[in-house]
């Protein structure tokens, strides 16, 4: 296991490395850690301890002891561990490679009825005899390719067959669309290319295809979704950074510090001070 060093919450940010597969790690009170690897999807299983999690515009998720969460493409997350805490961390690109088409549609069909809502799940009986499994593997350094493969495929069929495909769907939520590769391009690559012309060219696809695919599959268009992703992230840095107004005003390529207090009482309707204010009090 990993293990990462204690220290004030207000001293040092840990990046959690993950490469593909699944990974335990050991993190002490008082930690506070990232996941350092944004260009892909990871599901965060909880097997002792307690976190505060924070990804995207959901701040300080209470995370229990046997619940897990999934973290999608590129968002943002901090996490503070609040009692020693015991993880498994599975790390993936794409949920088709686990699950049949009819199953994905399934899930397409019960997700597209109501918005995302950042969910964790309970263990039942057969996840936590899988996550204790793996723990015991890497306590005594199994690592074989072939047994991390048959792995993700046993946890695939105890997802599909155990929790009911409403709460699966809100699960994945994120990652679910009609084009699971065009969903994934977008969502690896909008915060590289932020803007509707270079993202298209990036992923390469004429802008005008480009943008009627883009519009089939999350049912608007780029400039409108790029602009909440944003909106995501600036939520984000205000609520779990350290980073002055004016750093997180030029990171998201805002010019002037007007244009930033209009973009930021657009869509959170208050000035990015404010807003600051409002969730340091609730944190």
């Amino acid at each position: 296991m990993n293990n990462l060093p204690g220290k004030p919450l207000s001293l040092r940010v840990f990046s959690l490395s993950q490469s593909m597969g699944f990974k335990c790690h050991e993190v002490k009170e008082e930690c506070v850690f990232n996941l350092a690897n944004k260009d892909c999807n990871h599901i965060l299983f909880l097997l002792e301890g307690k976190l505060k999690l924070s990804c995207n515009n959901f701040v300080n998720r209470t995370i229990q002891s046997k619940e897990f969460v999934f973290i999608p493409i590129s968002a943002d997350v901090k996490c503070k561990v609040l009692e020693h805490s015991r993880i498994l961390l599975f790390t993936f690109e794409n949920l088709a490679a686990y699950f049949d088409k009819e199953y994905m549609d399934r899930l397409l069909e019960r997700c597209s009825h109501y918005e995302h809502s950042f969910i964790k799940l309970p263990f039942c009986k057969p996840v936590e005899n899988f996550v204790n499994h793996l723990a015991l593997y890497a306590e005594h350094k199994i690592d074989k390719k072939l047994l991390q493969d048959i792995k993700e495929m046993e946890l695939a069929t105890i997802l599909k067959f155990f929790y009911k495909k409403e709460d699966i769907a809100n699960f994945f939520h994120p990652v679910l669309g009609k084009s699971l590769y065009f969903r994934i391009q977008v969502l690896r690559n909008y915060r590289k290319e932020p803007h509707v012309d270079g993202l298209a060219q990036r992923i390469g696809i004429d802008k005008r295809a480009f943008s009627a695919q883009f519009k089939e599959e999350f049912n608007m268009s780029p400039y409108q979704w790029l602009l909440n992703q944003k909106a995501k992230h600036i939520h984000f840095c205000l609520a779990e950074t350290d980073k002055s107004l004016d750093e997180i005003r030029t990171e998201f390529g805002f010019k002037f510090a007007g244009h930033f207090t209009r973009f930021c009482k657009k869509q959170f309707n208050c000035t990015p001070i404010r807003l600051r204010r409002q969730l340091a009090y609730e944190n």
